[in-house]
């Protein structure tokens, strides 16, 4: 079961399996907008399946500030544009917050 840390001091989301961090994304968080600056995978086992769901939790942490979110880290993006869940939540932002996120051109 993963934990999801927002470690401000170190301006990161943090995940965790029991014991064991496994991903991080850093980020920027201001009054005015989030940015998901770059995900780290730590464990290299499953990197793929622990950068999906830190990029999972850190929307839904991030979603309830309700301000802009911008995505400027490529892995963070290809999740958001590959992952229909990841996307569905990049969607519920409301259109007066809106995001700066776009689908990646390949």
């Amino acid at each position: 079961m993963y934990t999801l840390l927002n470690n401000s001091e170190a301006s990161k989301f943090d995940l965790y399996l029991p014991g064991e961090l496994v991903a991080s994304l850093h980020c920027t968080i201001t009054a005015d907008e989030i940015m998901f600056v770059y995900c780290e995978a730590i464990e290299p086992l499953d990197s793929e399946r622990h950068c999906r769901e830190l990029m999972r939790l850190a929307l839904e942490d991030s979603l309830n500030r309700r301000i802009p979110i911008t995505v400027s880290c490529p892995i963070a993006r290809k999740h958001i544009d590959n992952d229909p869940v990841i996307g569905a939540h990049m969607q519920t932002l409301p259109k007066n917050v809106g995001h700066k996120h776009e689908n990646s051109v390949e």
